[in-house]
């Protein structure tokens, strides 16, 4: 077949007239660029594409659950905290009260004891006792 092929071009080429295009199937574009090896090349790194986003949301998956647990401990903890700061508290006004009512006790003590004095009967007797001094 390629002797006729010449053979026609070398006759058309005689008599001067313009060469029939030869026929370009797709299969023979596909041959020449190599669109087999770059198709092979295109399918490998899709492929590598969809492992790394397959890797990529794994791991950010995984910093999410981290995230959640480190913030679910920190709310633990700041909870924990301030339940212990409220108890510190409850200590401290139970601490106060106990000694606020010690101390009215003694002021309720006191507060007769000034109420029992007589500033007269105790002029009097204060008298009485000078008198019998020397």
């Amino acid at each position: 077949v390629p002797d006729l092929s010449r053979q026609q071009h070398h006759y058309h080429h005689q008599q001067h007239l313009p060469v029939p295009p030869k026929h370009i199937t797709r299969a023979d574009v596909e041959r020449d660029s190599e669109l087999a090896d770059i198709r092979m090349v295109a399918q490998a790194s899709d492929e590598s594409v969809e492992d790394a986003a397959g890797k990529l949301l794994n791991i950010m998956s995984k910093g999410d659950t981290t995230l959640r647990s480190a913030r679910l401990a920190a709310e633990s903890c700041l909870l924990s905290e301030c339940n212990a700061m409220k108890s510190a508290l409850v200590s401290l006004v139970a601490l106060e009260r106990a000694s606020l009512e010690d101390r009215s006790r003694r002021l309720k003590v006191l507060e007769t004891a000034v109420e029992a004095v007589d500033v007269r009967r105790d002029i009097d007797n204060y008298i009485k006792n000078d008198k019998r001094m020397p």
